[in-house]
């Protein structure tokens, strides 16, 4: 199938959701380009540096950019759960500076481009912004519920402009990471109470993020797609 010669930009594509997301648009013949700290050597893409929290380092990623149809921002970091007595301040204000500061900032500076292709956004969120997380701390919890707020708020903003803006929300998800870290028992564990009996893998988030950044799309604004597994239904 061929794609009508749309360029995106896929922030955070160095593993994970990102990378997997960049590799499979790029099977459908977009135009992609992924930033991030580190390239991966599994996607093969045009590579912009960018350190996401660094806004001097956003504006100049954006100015080697002279045309865009959208963006995927799938950044985020985490931190363990602890007593909220061990709560340190820093450690918050790093986590928001790129779970949600980065998105603010990218789409800052990618607003005209944006604003002249009538572009869309996709944020990768998580179930933790419906809910709660089962091993993060609170500091990501409320990271990645703020995000629910920027795709609202800037659904409205940016409506006049024909720019469509929406979110993933997908649960815990087959990551090298998420299997490099979580013990293969309690794994197994999670998934017998998920109603579709395991999680989801990467590959089905990408396909329900080339969705709403594709021609596919053209009423969708301001909303969080749920990739669950059924685990959450929003009443």
């Amino acid at each position: 199938m061929k794609i009508a010669n749309k360029r995106v930009l896929i922030v955070g594509a160095s593993s994970g959701i990102g990378l997997e997301t960049a590799n499979y648009l790029a099977t459908l013949n977009y135009d992609i380009i992924v930033s991030s700290r580190t390239k991966s050597k599994e996607c093969n893409e045009e590579y912009l540096y960018v350190d996401i929290s660094d806004e001097k380092s956003v504006k100049e990623l954006f100015l080697g950019i002279d045309r865009l149809d959208a963006i995927v921002y799938s950044v985020g970091i985490t931190t363990g759960q602890k007593n909220i007595k061990e709560f340190s301040k820093d450690l918050f204000n790093k986590i928001m500076d790129v779970n949600v500061t980065g998105v603010l900032l990218c789409l800052k500076y990618a607003y005209e481009l944006l604003k002249l292709s009538r572009g869309k956004i996709v944020i990768v969120n998580s179930l933790a912004s419906r809910t709660y997380s089962q091993f993060s701390g609170v500091e990501y919890t409320v990271s990645k519920s703020a995000l629910n707020g920027v795709v609202k708020q800037l659904s409205q903003e940016f409506a006049k402009d024909g720019i469509l803006i929406n979110s993933v929300m997908p649960s815990m998800t087959a990551t090298p990471m998420l299997m490099e870290n979580v013990d293969k028992t309690l794994l197994k564990s999670i998934e017998n109470k998920i109603p579709l009996g395991r999680i989801a893998n990467s590959l089905e988030i990408a396909k329900a993020i080339e969705f709403l950044i594709s021609d596919k799309n053209t009423y969708i604004t301001g909303s969080g797609l749920d990739i669950n597994g059924g685990q959450y239904l929003d009443g």
